[in-house]
Protein backbone atom coordinates (compact mmCIF):
# COMPACT_ATOMS: atom_id res chain seq x y z
CA UNK A 1 0.00 0.00 0.00
CA UNK A 2 2.88 2.05 1.16
CA UNK A 3 4.52 1.39 -2.55
CA UNK A 4 0.46 2.67 -4.30
CA UNK A 5 0.54 5.86 -2.50
CA UNK A 6 4.17 6.79 -3.48
CA UNK A 7 3.36 6.17 -7.36
CA UNK A 8 0.15 8.49 -6.81
CA UNK A 9 1.79 11.16 -5.21
CA UNK A 10 4.74 11.12 -7.67
CA UNK A 11 2.29 11.14 -10.61
CA UNK A 12 0.70 13.84 -8.65
CA UNK A 13 3.89 15.98 -8.33
CA UNK A 14 4.97 15.10 -11.95
CA UNK A 15 1.30 16.36 -13.00
CA UNK A 16 1.31 19.43 -10.96
CA UNK A 17 5.28 20.66 -11.92
CA UNK A 18 3.77 20.13 -15.71
CA UNK A 19 0.75 21.81 -15.75
CA UNK A 20 2.37 24.86 -14.19
CA UNK A 21 5.31 24.24 -16.08
CA UNK A 22 7.71 24.41 -13.47
CA UNK A 23 10.73 21.78 -13.53
CA UNK A 24 10.87 18.81 -12.53
CA UNK A 25 13.88 17.10 -10.27
CA UNK A 26 15.57 20.61 -9.45
CA UNK A 27 16.30 20.45 -6.09
CA UNK A 28 18.02 18.48 -3.26
CA UNK A 29 14.49 17.23 -1.65
CA UNK A 30 13.64 15.82 -4.92
CA UNK A 31 16.59 13.91 -5.58
CA UNK A 32 16.62 12.81 -2.27
CA UNK A 33 13.15 11.58 -2.97
CA UNK A 34 13.58 10.13 -6.31
CA UNK A 35 16.52 7.91 -4.67
CA UNK A 36 14.61 7.14 -1.50
CA UNK A 37 11.55 5.74 -4.14
CA UNK A 38 14.17 3.78 -6.29
CA UNK A 39 15.62 2.25 -3.68
CA UNK A 40 12.49 1.47 -1.48
CA UNK A 41 10.90 -0.40 -4.88
CA UNK A 42 14.19 -2.03 -5.10
CA UNK A 43 14.06 -3.06 -1.66
CA UNK A 44 10.64 -4.17 -1.69
CA UNK A 45 10.98 -6.15 -4.55
CA UNK A 46 14.05 -7.98 -3.91
CA UNK A 47 12.06 -8.33 0.01
CA UNK A 48 9.59 -9.80 -1.59
CA UNK A 49 11.38 -12.33 -4.48
CA UNK A 50 13.93 -13.29 -2.04
CA UNK A 51 12.15 -13.70 1.71
CA UNK A 52 8.61 -14.22 1.12
CA UNK A 53 9.03 -16.63 -1.90
CA UNK A 54 9.87 -19.97 -0.88
CA UNK A 55 12.30 -20.77 -4.23
CA UNK A 56 14.72 -18.55 -1.99
CA UNK A 57 17.50 -20.84 -0.42
CA UNK A 58 18.64 -20.40 2.89
CA UNK A 59 21.90 -19.50 2.19
CA UNK A 60 20.63 -17.02 -0.38
CA UNK A 61 18.51 -15.25 2.58
CA UNK A 62 21.56 -15.45 5.03
CA UNK A 63 23.64 -13.60 2.79
CA UNK A 64 20.84 -10.89 1.81
CA UNK A 65 19.83 -10.42 5.06
CA UNK A 66 22.68 -7.89 6.29
CA UNK A 67 21.98 -6.17 3.11
CA UNK A 68 18.28 -5.67 3.15
CA UNK A 69 18.40 -4.44 7.01
CA UNK A 70 20.96 -1.88 6.07
CA UNK A 71 19.56 -1.02 3.05
CA UNK A 72 16.12 -0.40 5.36
CA UNK A 73 17.36 1.43 7.92
CA UNK A 74 19.32 3.87 5.14
CA UNK A 75 15.76 4.61 3.05
CA UNK A 76 14.58 5.20 6.61
CA UNK A 77 17.03 7.83 6.90
CA UNK A 78 16.71 8.82 3.12
CA UNK A 79 12.85 9.32 3.95
CA UNK A 80 13.24 11.93 6.76
CA UNK A 81 15.47 13.85 5.38
CA UNK A 82 13.71 13.86 2.40
CA UNK A 83 10.84 15.08 4.25
CA UNK A 84 12.29 17.35 5.92
CA UNK A 85 14.21 18.99 3.41
CA UNK A 86 10.89 19.50 1.22
CA UNK A 87 8.90 20.82 4.63
CA UNK A 88 12.20 23.81 4.42
CA UNK A 89 11.76 24.17 0.60
CA UNK A 90 7.82 24.67 1.53
CA UNK A 91 8.84 27.53 4.08
CA UNK A 92 11.27 29.27 1.97
CA UNK A 93 8.95 29.82 -1.31
CA UNK A 94 5.71 30.55 1.24
CA UNK A 95 7.37 32.66 3.67
CA UNK A 96 9.77 34.41 0.70
CA UNK A 97 13.12 34.50 3.08
CA UNK A 98 12.58 36.64 5.22
CA UNK A 99 14.64 36.52 8.61
CA UNK A 100 12.15 37.63 11.47
CA UNK A 101 12.13 37.03 15.50
CA UNK A 102 10.41 33.55 15.98
CA UNK A 103 7.63 34.96 17.69
CA UNK A 104 6.54 36.74 14.73
CA UNK A 105 6.45 34.26 12.47
CA UNK A 106 2.94 32.66 10.89
CA UNK A 107 1.96 29.95 12.56
CA UNK A 108 2.15 27.77 8.90
CA UNK A 109 6.23 28.18 10.08
CA UNK A 110 5.59 26.75 13.46
CA UNK A 111 3.39 24.08 12.60
CA UNK A 112 6.08 23.40 9.57
CA UNK A 113 8.95 23.10 11.90
CA UNK A 114 6.80 21.20 14.47
CA UNK A 115 5.62 18.84 12.06
CA UNK A 116 9.68 18.13 10.97
CA UNK A 117 10.43 17.69 14.82
CA UNK A 118 7.87 14.87 14.79
CA UNK A 119 9.17 13.11 11.69
CA UNK A 120 12.41 13.30 13.34
CA UNK A 121 11.39 11.63 16.60
CA UNK A 122 9.55 9.52 14.57
CA UNK A 123 12.27 8.57 12.46
CA UNK A 124 14.65 7.45 16.32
Amino acid sequence: MAFVLTVVGLVAVFTFHNHGRTANLYSLHSWLGITTVFLFACQWFLGFAVFLLPWASMWLRSLLKPIHVFFGAAILSLSIASVISGINEKLFFSLKNTTRPYHSLPSEAVFANSTGMLVVAFGL
